[in-house]
């Protein structure tokens, strides 16, 4: 398990919520109409806000279907903040553009002096540590892979091409 700080968090959830953003983009090339939306929900409740920002912030209408089917399925809280960013997008409101700022603001203090370093996780299979290195971590995020969960040794005794 990773355990982030309060300036780790800022950081990664920023990362992830950019990764989701793309995510839908891709669903939105791809055509794809109804995608479960099941896999938001119980997210940690400031990411998903900072996420439906990041939706108001493209201004993209195609969006909305998604924010309706995503709508469905979560709770009365993160209902209303989608119905906040439906508005914003059928009606094409103005964001606010000093939180923008501030919000990048603070992700580049965050960034500051905050080096790539190698990180130590946990097999999912056997329990025992691997190191997960800087090189990899890039390649992993280029590719589009998640972190990986098992072990080289665990992957490669199930012989399996998945991570």
């Amino acid at each position: 398990m990773i355990i982030f700080t309060v300036r780790g968090w800022q950081i990664q959830s920023d990362q992830y919520t950019d990764e989701l953003l793309n995510e839908w983009r891709k669903w939105l090339k791809q055509g794809k109409l109804s995608p479960d939306m099941t896999y938001l929900k119980d997210r940690n409740r400031p990411m998903i806000l900072l996420f439906l920002s990041k939706i108001k912030e493209s201004g993209d209408q195609a969006f909305i279907p998604y924010l309706k089917l995503w709508g469905k399925v979560d709770y009365k809280k993160v209902r209303e903040e989608i119905r906040k960013t439906i508005d914003v997008l059928e009606n094409k409101k103005p964001i606010d553009v000093q939180v923008v700022q501030e919000r990048t603001e603070s992700i580049k203090e965050a960034l500051k002096g905050s080096a790539p370093q190698d990180l130590l996780l946990k097999c999912w299979e056997c329990g025992k540590r691997f190191p997960f290195t800087i090189g990899e971590q890039q390649f992993y995020k280029q590719k589009g892979f998640t972190d990986p969960k098992r072990c080289k040794a665990c992957r490669n005794q199930g012989n399996d091409m998945f991570f």
